[in-house]
């Protein structure tokens, strides 16, 4: 959308998360369940809503599509990365307490990362010219770990769905206070708008949708190292629907991608089983 169609990121963040939180809210008000876990937010709230909607849905997407204009798919994929490291690193200045089993896992995880998206191959390190396109990328991931670890407090208030449908909203309303002070373009064929459709609701909704619900029941550094599991996906899928090969470093990749999980997991079960012999 942003190369081939030339579309301004600000409007493509703009219009991503306008039809996403519009479709989330039009569904859960569909069901008086859905009406009450939509209830109005306390004004108390309002602000963090507008801070979290703006920084975690429109600038880091915004970040995103900026990015991807400037730099190749090897310097993109560093996002996948760099965000569940972002959120390592702001769990951690929160909490004040880093353990070694952590680091470790958080370790696995990112050299896993870096092999599944081929930023490491067995020819080095396959990295463009940087540029202020991987500036961006950088912001994009330190946008998602705030709205990760600021935001877990307003889902444990609000629920998943009325965090995600008010900041998806915030943040849409945010974006379009800037666009009539530019020249940007926006989508002009039934096919670009097509796209920006499936964009919404594949690549924003549900994905936004169930990161948040998945707050109410995983701690932040389980949720971060899930993360890496994004480009093993998307190896998966390329390889089932498109015929395409992983190559051995990419399986080498996704087991320290499991061998991360593993341990995070491992390492959380033991606090648990700490902390009931002290009570």
């Amino acid at each position: 959308l942003t190369r081939d169609y030339a579309v301004s990121p600000a409007v493509l963040s703009f219009l991503r998360f306008l039809a996403a939180g519009g479709a989330l809210l039009a569904f859960e008000a569909a069901s008086p369940s859905g009406r009450r876990a939509l209830r109005v937010p306390a004004k108390t709230n309002w602000f963090a809503f507008c801070l979290l909607g703006a920084t975690g849905t429109s600038v880091m997407a915004w970040c995103v599509f900026a990015g991807c204009q400037r730099v190749g798919t090897a310097n993109a994929s560093l996002a996948d990365a760099l965000a569940p490291l972002m959120i390592f690193l702001a769990t951690a200045f929160r909490s004040r307490h880093v353990g070694w089993s952590g680091v470790i896992g958080l370790l696995c995880g990112f050299i896993g990362a870096l092999l599944v998206i081929k930023v490491v191959t067995a020819d080095g390190f396959n990295l463009e010219t940087y540029s202020t396109g991987d500036l961006y990328i950088l912001l994009a991931a330190l946008t998602w770990a705030i709205y990760t670890v600021w935001g877990r407090a307003c889902v444990a208030r609000m629920g998943s769905a009325a965090f995600s449908v008010w900041t998806m909203l915030a943040g849409a309303a945010i974006m379009g206070l800037v666009l009539p002070f530019g020249d940007f373009v926006w989508p002009r064929t039934p096919q670009t708008w097509g796209l920006v459709g499936v964009l919404a609701i594949c690549s924003t909704l549900i994905p936004y949708w169930a990161w948040n619900a998945a707050q109410k029941y995983l701690p932040l550094t389980v949720l971060g190292v899930s993360a890496y599991f994004t480009p093993v996906a998307a190896v998966a899928l390329a390889v089932l629907f498109r015929g395409e090969s992983a190559t051995g470093l990419q399986w080498a990749g996704t087991f320290f991608i499991c061998a991360a999980a593993c341990v995070e997991t491992h390492r959380m079960r033991g606090a648990a089983r700490k902390d009931g012999a002290q009570t």
